[in-house]
């Protein structure tokens, strides 16, 4: 009798140890293991133990140990293991510019992930931190996908820290710029002799490589005779257009330009038995024009004008029938001023 009890307590003591030790294998289980697979490079080719050192900071309370190497490509995921292959595409350098990721898993079924990175626009410094970011974002993705859903996805490495920089706004289109000029001028007609003096105001628009004119002025001149003296005096005004070239140092506009205005022709003599008489009439002339302004980049500057051309439409100032002045013919000009740009 005393024999079978002992038995039955050894039998419920036997039980009662069961769940303790049930309870001891459960704590004992191990966490999945990450097996990391490096590239097939040279030594020293791929930043291994900086990259390990972020993975593990990255996977750190996940319930991971991190991390167990292996052979590229070597190995088959079990339940207790999770593999992260990483290969390095095209061929190997100091510094791995584009790799593919591939995480394996077997847990409930096979599912695996893969991911190409770039980090060709990453600093070297920081390729390895940005690669244990994109493999711990792939493990986080792998935990939450559905079993045996197999799935390939394509992107760039994490972004820098620091913003880039925005591009810069286009700017609108050159504006217009304006410039008075105040200028004195003299003009010269070989074929009638006679020389012009006068002044003119001209305001020139600008925009990019282009430039439009418009101007008004006045002239003067005296013609001594035997018989007495010729005073002609001339208004007009003008237009030009043509190229500018701002360089260095210099503005230089070139072009055509016409003119048109009302001249008038007066005589006067001290002699008794001379008559005088006066007259007006139209001119107009076409010539090409030259204007120099230095330096470039003062606001206020002064101007240098060159131009000829010929008389389209001119008056004369005749003694005893001839021609003595005039406007006709072909003409130069020169014309210094100062010029006042905004």
């Amino acid at each position: 009798m005393l024999h079978r009890m002992r038995s039955t307590l050894a039998v419920v003591a036997a039980l009662s140890e069961k769940p303790a030790n049930a309870a001891s294998e459960l704590e004992s289980v191990p966490a999945p293991t990450v097996v990391v697979s490096s590239p097939r490079c040279e030594e020293d080719a791929f930043p291994l133990v900086s990259f390990l050192d972020s993975l593990r900071v990255e996977l750190a309370g996940r319930g991971l140990r991190c991390c167990t190497l292996a052979e590229s490509g070597a190995g088959i995921p079990t339940s207790a293991s999770l593999h992260v292959n990483i290969e390095e595409l095209g061929h190997c350098g100091t510094e791995p510019e584009r790799v593919r990721i591939t995480v394996q898993q077997r847990s409930d079924g096979f599912r695996t992930l893969d991911r190409e990175i770039s980090l060709s626009d990453v600093t070297q410094a920081a390729r390895p931190r940005a690669l244990a970011l994109a493999v711990a974002e792939l493990i986080r993705s792998l935990g939450e996908d559905a079993p045996n859903d197999t799935t390939k996805v394509e992107t760039s490495a994490p972004q820098r820290s620091h913003p880039l920089p925005q591009p810069l706004a286009q700017p609108d289109a050159s504006p217009v710029a304006f410039s008075f000029q105040i200028e004195a001028e003299t003009r010269y007609f070989p074929m009638r002799d006679t020389t012009l003096w006068g002044g003119r105001m001209r305001l020139t628009a600008r925009r990019s490589s282009l430039h439009a004119d418009v101007d008004m002025g006045a002239n003067y001149s005296q013609m001594q005779t035997e018989l007495g003296a010729l005073l002609m005096r001339s208004a007009s005004i003008g237009v030009g257009f043509g190229p500018r070239l701002e360089l260095a140092l210099a503005n230089i506009d070139f072009g055509p330009r016409a003119e048109v205005g009302l001249a008038w022709v007066r005589g006067t003599t001290t002699l008794a038995d001379v008559a005088t008489a006066s007259g007006s009439g139209v001119v107009a002339t076409i010539g090409i024009r030259a204007a120099l302004e230095v330096p470039a980049n003062m606001r206020m500057k002064p101007c240098l004008s060159l131009e000829t051309g010929g008389v389209v439409q001119g008056v004369n100032g005749n003694v005893s029938g001839q021609a003595v002045t005039g406007v006709g013919g072909y003409y130069f000009l020169a014309a210094l001023g100062l010029a006042v740009t905004r």
